[in-house]
């Protein structure tokens, strides 16, 4: 069987590892990066990529079956659908986009292409937050009830690491896409209104017209009541540069899981336990590949071409999570709550 062949648009940190882990599938081959960036070239060199300086010049000279869209957040709409016009398959970071219009459109696009469309939520593949999963779905909480959920990010994410456009989306996009993503996979309802307050200053300070961080209370079908807090300040002394925790309090249980140390510890009637979680994360290098929940999405998305199936996170499903985003910023703008449609 011949291999996929695939195209890189976008060739940052996320964009370089997407082209490394294309490159090491076997049902794969890298064959083209593009980047407006021409020092990029490097990532195309590395692999044995032809290097391209847009989107159209790839598409216009290269016959690729996939495109891997890895642009800055608030610049998916454009590659996507230039990538599904021409017919190929689209496997795309997230978020879907960081606007409820360019969201739609993509979702639009996606579904009108008959093509193969999928949202990189990698952390639905981490083996820990599959266990908590299953330990929801099997009863283990009773009827979830409260969800708290923490991210953050040392100040050198917005200052330095992505600062040309830092300004241009939001720790809600940025970091807690996932967050978001995961609590409603994990409650399997719909969020349906939300209510945001954000503070800012110190960013603001440094000419990074963005917030610091907001918290986001949203209201899931069935009465549960979550709160998402997004931050991006933490000083660069922090042991990590991303981290954060989850609490899940049901009618029956409580749960608590720890990013850093990856334990969980589950207490209900029957008494309490942990689990400590080992082995790849996302991405970590196993034996000069790259082996974790980032792999093993890029292997759904393979596996989904291949069986002519729909992704468990394609834009038509997860749509929602875009839109609830896009409502927690007509949230913080209106100060007011925002009722989801």
């Amino acid at each position: 069987m011949a291999k996929l062949q695939v195209a890189v648009v976008g060739a940052g940190i996320l964009g370089s590892r997407h082209a490394r882990v294309f490159h090491e599938q076997p049902e794969t081959e890298l064959v083209a990066v593009a980047d407006l960036n021409p020092e990029r070239k490097q990532v195309a060199d590395r692999f044995g990529a032809k290097f391209y300086p847009s989107i159209e010049a790839m598409l216009a000279n290269e016959t690729v079956d996939a495109v891997a869209v890895a642009t800055p957040d608030h610049l998916h709409r454009e590659p996507v659908l230039a990538a599904l016009q021409a017919g190929k398959h689209v496997f795309m970071e997230k978020p879907l986009a960081t606007t409820r219009d360019d969201a739609r459109a993509i979702a639009a696009a996606a579904a009108a292409s008959k093509r193969i469309v999928m949202v990189n939520y990698s952390q639905r593949f981490v083996a820990d937050h599959v266990w908590i999963k299953q330990a929801i779905d099997a009863g283990l909480l009773g009827k979830p009830q409260m969800v708290i959920a923490v991210k953050f990010d040392t100040i050198s994410v917005p200052t330095a690491m992505i600062r040309g456009w830092s300004a241009q989306t939001s720790p809600i996009y940025f970091m807690s896409s996932h967050d978001l993503d995961l609590v409603y996979w994990f409650l399997g309802t719909l969020p349906r209104e939300v209510f945001a307050h954000e503070t800012r200053g110190t960013l603001d300070a440094q000419g990074i017209a963005v917030h610091d961080g907001l918290n986001a209370l949203i209201q899931f079908e069935g009465g549960v009541s979550t709160n998402f807090h997004s931050s991006w300040i933490h000083p660069n002394t922090y042991p990590r540069v991303s981290d954060g925790y989850l609490q899940i309090i049901g009618s029956e249980g409580a749960l608590m899981y720890n990013n850093r140390t990856r334990a969980v510890e589950l207490f209900n009637g029957k008494g309490g336990q942990k689990v400590e979680f080992t082995g790849p994360h996302t991405a970590d290098e196993v034996n000069g590949k790259i082996t974790g929940a980032f792999t093993e999405s890029v292997r759904h998305f393979i596996s989904c071409i291949a069986d002519s199936r729909e992704p468990m996170t394609s834009p038509r499903r997860t749509l929602i999570v875009a839109e609830t985003q896009a409502a927690v910023i007509e949230s913080l703008r209106s100060k007011q709550p925002v009722v989801l449609k």
